[in-house]
């Protein structure tokens, strides 16, 4: 997994795929599930499996010294 953290979106990308700059030509679509608040996405790949995660606003699930540590977009 690699996390990824926008600061300026207060997004979290979490990716499930291994070489995640290789794979971003693979994504297909994103879905919002209401059961989920529409703050969590699901992210799919165009062979209909799931890359990751998108969180948004992602300082409200998460601890900001935590989210500072992850690779900034």
């Amino acid at each position: 997994m690699k996390y990824e953290y926008d600061k300026e979106v207060d997004g979290l990308y979490i990716w499930f795929v291994e070489d995640i700059e290789e794979e971003k030509c693979n994504y297909e679509n994103e879905i919002w599930p209401t059961e989920l608040k529409e703050e969590i996405g699901l992210l799919f790949g165009k062979n209909g499996l799931l890359m990751g995660l998108e969180v948004m606003p992602a300082s409200k699930y998460f601890e900001q010294n935590h989210l500072d540590s992850f690779d900034q977009t």
